[in-house]
């Protein structure tokens, strides 16, 4: 018998299920692999809410003494669910051969409306199941050898055919063909994303280490009259860029979500928060007579982690700088879902004189609640919100409810991804008092940047045709 424990690794043989599995089921925000004790074998983030230990302790000591949740019975696992994070969460059992072998949790985007909804969304991790199971076997060889010799004797090509088939990738993707795959949703396209995911988080943890990333900035640009606006600061923010030989430049939005899914995020915001600053300490002469303000942007893992909020009080502590000169973005779903972590970090920034801003507003659950402990200075609309304001009076209520919401608390608010001249005229018909987007000025290396000729944040832009 092949002892594939020799070189497989929980990262060579569940993370490219996982991912698929996250890639073919939009709806699922996250999840992780457990072994039959609980233990964590592969997760797509570094943080678990109290209640994710729960649901995985009580599958466990269930599934232990012969109780377990069938997936097509009505239970379909252990089920979380709070209107709070409008998310819902399940830990699911995992079996091989009759077996209990760990605990799949799943984080789902939005609430379940009862069993039948619940069973729907189980039924369709059905086929994979079982794929997970015979991965944790194979990453356990006491388990391996026992299994072996319960085996019924088979021909040594059949059984060499077999262990092959469970190590291998190629099958492993195969069993993600659900019922609800399109037409051209192939294992071959399958294949090609795995490749290029695995590429990127080579090229990202690479760039971890030699500090390899590059910070591009782009202007938050006023559309208040001039006068009032007056001398007001120059506000840029700090965009994360991965340079890749074959690739070319990546801009965020083609790395951080797959860094999101591999626990890297917390790393990425240590980075962007060191090089920034060291940037800021040795060129001071560039943004100073600027008086520019750096606007960051903070992952939600990093904001629930103590670690991370006592990194960023040290970093900001030490360096020496006029902290005003510094504004932080968390976004609202990740400020909704943990407002206890956030509030601390808050309450850290704005006593140390740093700005704090609400991040693609519209997006989380609209409840707002963080505000009554929080003074945030500035509320920025998402992109997706602002692309469909010209044509849409959903997107237009909305945005309106959001900049009445944002003068009430006496907060700025900020229009994302203007790139075009009726976007920029809607924004201002709404009352927006920011914009920030391609149509005003594309992002650049923040070594190249000129922090003096940028002066359009201090003019209204012209809104003609």
């Amino acid at each position: 018998m092949t002892n594939h424990s020799d070189h497989e690794t929980p990262a060579t043989l569940l993370a490219p299920l996982a991912r698929g599995l996250i890639r073919r089921t939009p709806e699922i925000l996250s999840l992780s692999i457990h072994d039959d004790k609980g233990h964590a074998l592969w997760s797509s983030g570094d943080f678990m809410l109290p209640e994710d230990h729960a649901l995985i302790s009580e599958v466990v000591e269930e599934s232990s003494i012969g109780i377990g949740h069938d997936v097509r019975g009505p239970d379909c696992g252990l089920w979380w669910e709070s209107a709070d994070t409008a998310r819902a969460r399940c830990a699911l059992p995992i079996f091989d051969r009759g077996e209990f072998r760990g605990v799949l949790l799943l984080a789902f985007e939005g609430l379940t409306c009862g069993d039948e909804d619940r069973i729907t969304r189980v039924t369709r991790l059905e086929p994979v199941l079982p794929v997970i199971a015979r991965a944790i076997r194979l990453l356990d060889p006491v388990k391996v050898e026992a299994a072996d010799e319960t085996k019924p004797e088979t021909s040594s090509s059949a059984a060499s055919i077999e262990d092959q088939g469970m190590a291998d990738e190629t099958i492993v993707m195969a069993t993600l063909e659900f019922e609800s795959a399109g037409p051209d949703d192939t294992l071959a396209q399958d294949l090609a994303l795995l490749a290029r995911e695995e590429r990127i988080m080579t090229l990202i943890d690479s760039a971890l280490r030699n500090d390899e990333f590059e910070l591009h900035l782009q202007p938050i640009v006023s559309l208040r009259e001039p006068e009032a606006v007056g001398n007001g600061p120059l506000i840029v923010e700090v965009l994360l860029r991965l340079p890749a030989e074959e690739l070319g430049v990546l801009a965020s939005h083609q790395f951080l979500d797959t860094a999101e899914r591999n626990g890297r995020m917390p790393a990425i915001d240590r980075w962007v928060i060191r090089a920034l600053l060291v940037w800021m300490q040795r060129n001071r002469e560039r943004w100073a007579d600027a008086n520019a303000v750096f606007s960051v942007n903070l992952s939600g893992k990093s904001v629930v982690r103590p670690d991370f909020r006592e990194y960023i009080a040290n970093c900001l502590d030490k360096s020496g700088l006029p902290l005003t000169s510094l504004r932080f973005e968390v976004s609202e779903l990740d400020m909704s879902l943990a407002p206890q972590e956030f509030s601390a970090l808050a309450r850290a920034l704005i006593d140390r004189g740093c700005e704090v801003s609400v991040d693609n507003a519209g997006t989380g659950t609209g409840r707002f609640e963080f505000l009554r402990e929080v003074n945030a200075d500035t509320l920025k609309i998402d992109g997706s919100l602002v692309h469909g304001a010209s044509d849409d009076i959903v997107s237009r209520a909305r945005i309106n409810g959001l900049v009445h919401m944002a003068d009430t608390l006496g907060m700025r608010t900020v229009a994302s991804q203007v790139d075009s001249t009726l976007k920029l005229r809607t924004m201002s018909q709404l009352g927006v008092d920011y914009v920030q987007g391609n149509r005003l000025h594309e992002p650049e290396h923040i070594d190249t940047f000129d922090f003096i000729d940028c002066g359009m944040q201090r003019q209204l832009p012209h809104l003609g045709a």
